[in-house]
């Protein structure tokens, strides 16, 4: 299977940033797994989009997928009673 590449919105840099370190250290490693997984167990799709999110204990990742161009762009990363506003 080949590797997708993974973009990052400024808007998710922003937030990922505000992030505690310790939040963000258990984040990367999902991030960096959608390259080889764009669609892993426990993703959803989001209804009504053609966003997925994944779940990082409270926090989600909300992130679209280009199957054609082999791109992952990550949207929002956020505490889950931010993420869906």
């Amino acid at each position: 299977m080949s590797k997708y590449s993974v973009e990052i919105t400024t808007s998710a840099q922003r937030q990922f940033k505000k992030l505690s370190s310790g939040i963000q250290d258990r984040i990367l490693p999902k991030l960096f797994s959608l390259e080889t997984h764009p669609r892993p167990f426990g993703s959803q799709k989001l209804r009504d989009s053609n966003f997925y999110r994944v779940r990082v204990g409270d926090y989600r990742i909300i992130y679209s997928v280009d199957d054609s161009r082999r791109i992952i762009k990550i949207l929002d990363v956020a505490h889950r009673r931010e993420v869906y506003r």
